[in-house]
């Protein structure tokens, strides 16, 4: 595409061929740069950094899954949560810019790969519009996939530069870019790959310059599965079967968009698939007329020739391989199939099907477009605006518990008609903790909500039906309705028909910084201390009794290099009987579990005991005390 005309069409033209991509992507996606907190996001806004020490915590400790991403989670959170507090606007506007910035990187990219002004823009178009940013530009905790997506590209771009100026501090330059992108995603590991396929099909003669790049990522991806080899179960545990192909499937259907498109509109999956299986096929054709129609590729040590856009099969080729190549770490997780996933593989996918559209003729090529645009806009469009209202369901109850708490600030909330969007979506990650809201749960008559694989039980939100009696009965709690949308007091009602629906049994659950289970708190236990408590020597705790084989017991206690007082030697018994001995030292060691005697089983209650057996030890903090299935 050349621009031609006066010199002021022509520079109208030109702005408007790199300010296009990140207008549409504001316009498409307007309504994530206006929506608020969800899910992990309050986790991650909870974040604090007082010292060197926690600096080289965030730094280097692993989190779900075993990952370390100081810039784009850690550091991220913490400096805006300093700046801006819970005001979420400022947290979207920067992911927005970020992408603004990679799509003026891709641009320059395609427009390099293409020698085609109107492919780099098609390129970026394409990507601009693919359904897996809708995650990414709505959701501050998938501000990982953005960042990620700007230090691949702002290392390529580098790498492009130094072939054609034959400057090493391009090339410099990008090694730290480079190495930056570790500290966003684990993804960043595969990006030497990715310039290799590079080099392998499009300048050979520089393909020794990958070593190093392969080398860093040798040692990154061999200290983080020592570090994290405990991380990765669950449902982060990889698995290498025939499931890779269906996974691989999966992400392809998805990336073209008419699979995602049925899904939001409840529209037939067959008349999706045969969608994506024409879309497919197109694109294979036309890779096949690029390799039959184009004349052989010229390399050379600053990079590939111009070519005219009969002749991409090599860079359409090289595309393929970035969104394979990128795309791989995902597939072997059966339990993790996210659309999030694809942010960074669809930008090689963008880039294979600017470089192959030109290979077919003008109406296929226009066709082809209207189908992925139009699923895909649409898609956005239904999805962002759920989203949006989640968004907007959340900041009203988080602004309603601080009313609430503005009214009876010394007293316990319970929430009813509550459903699985809303405990999702704020309580289940703590939102109000986040606010600085403590003692807020689910009244244990909240309609039963459904606990997600891999997750923690619903159960552990909810005040026992013991102490919410003695709460209501000492006027200690306050009880609200949510189910239309905004808090309603129910307390007088509630208290009148609890005694009713409600059966004070013991409670199989007991956080000891809870105020309303101190009477399930025995000797050697000080106050409150925030959202714990301190044990001296020897501290008690009651529980109700097991009722089936696969109960067990799990302490919690304080990571004592948190707390500056460990390790500790702890001894655990049960009704005088011994459970066990265990040292607990740091974060991974103050989660233990012990097994319960079968003679405890039908029993009402059980009592803890907990001793430091330590001579120079003195306290030991602890959180929860509970008994768990585990069949």
């Amino acid at each position: 595409m050349a621009f031609s005309g006066s010199p002021r069409l022509r520079n109208s033209a030109s702005v408007l061929y790199w300010v296009l991509p990140p207008l549409l992507c504001l316009l498409v996606f307007r309504r994530g740069l206006l929506s608020w907190f969800l899910q992990d996001d309050f986790a991650w806004l909870r974040l604090e950094m007082h010292s060197f020490s926690d600096f080289w915590s965030l730094l280097v400790e692993p989190r779900a899954g075993g990952s370390i991403r100081p810039l784009s989670e850690r550091f991220f959170f913490i400096l805006f949560r300093r700046l801006f507090d819970l005001r979420a606007f400022p947290y979207h506007l920067f992911v927005f810019l970020t992408q603004f910035a990679n799509l003026l990187l891709l641009t320059a990219i395609a427009r390099r790969l293409t020698a085609s002004r109107g492919a780099a823009l098609v390129a970026s178009l394409l990507w601009t519009l693919n359904i897996s940013l809708l995650t990414p530009l709505a959701w501050t905790s998938a501000y990982n996939q953005v960042l990620c997506s700007f230090f691949y590209l702002t290392s390529f771009l580098l790498f492009l530069r130094q072939l054609e100026t034959g400057r090493w501090s391009f090339y410099w330059w990008q090694c730290a870019a480079f190495v930056l992108g570790f500290g966003a995603l684990e993804t960043m590991a595969v990006y030497p790959l990715v310039l290799l396929a590079y080099c392998l099909l499009l300048a050979r003669p520089n393909t020794w310059k990958t070593l190093p790049l392969l080398a860093v990522s040798a040692l990154y991806i061999a200290l983080r599965f020592r570090g994290a080899a405990g991380s990765l179960a669950g449902p982060y545990a990889f698995h290498f079967d025939a499931g890779i192909l269906t996974a691989l499937w999966r992400y392809w259907s998805w990336s073209l968009g008419p699979v995602r498109f049925a899904e939001a509109y409840g529209l037939p999956a067959p008349a999706a698939l045969v969608l994506v299986v024409v879309l497919s096929l197109a694109l294979l054709a036309a890779l096949v007329h690029a390799v039959s129609a184009s004349p052989r590729l010229g390399i050379s040590a600053s990079g590939p020739s111009r070519v005219p856009a009969s002749a991409l099969f090599a860079p359409a080729l090289f595309g393929l391989a970035w969104f394979l190549l990128t795309l791989a770490p995902v597939l072997p997780l059966p339990d993790r199939r996210f659309d999030y996933y694809l942010t960074i593989p669809a930008i090689g996918l963008a880039l294979a099907i600017a470089c192959l559209l030109p290979s077919v003729p003008r109406w296929a090529a226009a066709l082809w477009l209207l189908i992925y645009f139009s699923c895909s806009i649409a898609f956005i469009e239904k999805e962002l605006r759920l989203h949006y209202r989640r968004s907007q369901l959340a900041r009203r109850l988080i602004a309603g518990l601080q009313a609430a708490r503005t009214f009876h600030p010394g007293r316990t909330i319970l929430l009813t008609g509550v459903n699985d969007q809303l405990f999702y979506a704020v309580l289940y990650d703590e939102g109000p903790r986040t606010a600085g809201l403590r003692h807020i749960y689910l009244a244990p008559t909240n309609p039963r909500l459904t606990t997600a694989p891999g997750l923690a039980p619903v159960e552990n939100y909810r005040l026992p039906a013991r102490a919410t009696l003695a709460a209501l009965q000492s006027r200690l709690a306050e009880v609200y309705d949510v189910s239309q949308g905004n808090l309603r007091n129910i307390t007088t009602l509630y208290t009148l028909s609890a005694p009713d629906l409600l059966k004070p049994t013991p409670p199989r659950r007991v956080d000891v910084g809870e105020p309303l289970l101190a009477s399930q708190i025995g000797s050697g236990w000080s106050e409150i201390d925030l959202d714990h408590r301190w044990m001296s020597r020897r501290a008690e705790v009651r529980l109700a009794a097991p009722q089936s084989p696969g109960d067990r017991l799990r302490i919690e206690a304080i990571n004592p290099e948190y707390s500056h007082s460990g390790p500790f030697l702890l001894a655990v018994s049960a009704n005088g009987v011994r459970l066990g001995r265990v040292e607990i030292r740091d974060e991974r060691s103050c989660r233990r579990f012990f097994d319960l005697p079968a003679s405890f089983l039908g029993a009402e209650e059980i009592t803890i005991a907990l001793e430091i057996e330590d001579a120079g030890a003195e306290r030991l903090a602890f959180g929860v005390i509970e008994l768990i299935h585990q069949p």
